[in-house]
């Protein structure tokens, strides 16, 4: 019987073992990175009438899902398409062709047509987003370095990007109400298209409305480009890209200007 009992033990402790083996996970060649890997976002701002799915190549490497007009990618935003997540991906130093193109109609993994190449100057280390504004031969590309720096406790840090090909400069507004505009803050002015701000740190107040205008106009509701209230914006400690994009007077949902926000970290 003691015997019995042993070979018992043994046998259950090899199903045991058998078992564990199996919630072993292959996650395949998996690359650390370093201080010197330098990662970037994409922030994916054309806002074609079509509202086509694109997919994006860096050196002929596809490095994105389908996406749309308003896609940080990785990483989606607010007023954005996509989740909310301080994602990015890794790029190779040194010049990168950027590509962008439509697949398939059936997503073979192969190109349709080709809208849009450039060439990024990556270097080591350093962390990035490439905005993309305009559609077709207007397309444009920014490449902003990025800082990870976190504010102090209680406050958010922001910068303002203009993507609205057709406003030459824009303010960005903080106010209190979305309808009463007299007490609207100036927190970024006469950023011009294609331009960054410098960072802004603001004070984390609940209730307030992003409105973007464009620079010099009157703190009217008319001339209020377009606007945007939440208070994921206004999470303790974090860095966001705030941007304008879309067109100025296009009223359909997929060309009427944004002011949208992404995750720095």
């Amino acid at each position: 019987m003691k015997i019995f009992r042993n070979l018992l033990l043994v046998f259950c402790s090899v199903l045991f073992m058998a078992g564990c083996d199996k919630t072993v996970l292959d996650y395949g060649d998996v690359q650390k990175l370093t201080p010197e890997t330098p990662i970037i976002k994409i922030n994916y701002a054309s806002p074609y009438r079509d509202d086509r799915f694109v997919i994006i190549k860096f050196n002929g490497k596809r490095v994105t899902s389908k996406i749309q007009n308003r896609t940080p990618f990785p990483g989606g935003g607010f007023n954005t398409r996509g989740d909310v997540r301080a994602d990015y991906l890794t790029v190779d130093p040194g010049n990168v062709k950027l590509t962008i193109a439509i697949p398939f109609k059936v997503d073979t993994g192969l190109d349709s047509l080709e809208l849009f190449s450039t060439t990024m100057n990556i270097e080591k280390g350093k962390k990035y987003v490439v905005h993309i504004a305009d559609t077709a031969l207007s397309t444009k590309t920014v490449l902003t370095e990025e800082n990870f720096l976190k504010p102090d406790s209680g406050y958010a840090t922001y910068r303002f990007i203009n993507l609205m090909p057709n406003v030459p400069a824009i303010d960005l507004y903080y106010g209190q109400s979305a309808t009463v505009h007299t007490a609207d803050r100036l927190v970024a002015g006469n950023i011009g298209y294609l331009q960054i701000s410098n960072y802004i740190t603001l004070n984390r107040q609940a209730a307030r409305t992003w409105k973007i205008r464009p620079a010099g106009a009157a703190l009217t509701t008319a001339t209020v480009l377009a606007s945007y209230t939440s208070a994921n914006t206004l999470l303790n400690q974090r860095t966001y890209t705030v941007y304008a994009h879309g067109y100025a007077g296009m009223a359909t949902a997929t060309e009427r200007p944004y002011v949208s926000f992404f995750h720095i970290r």
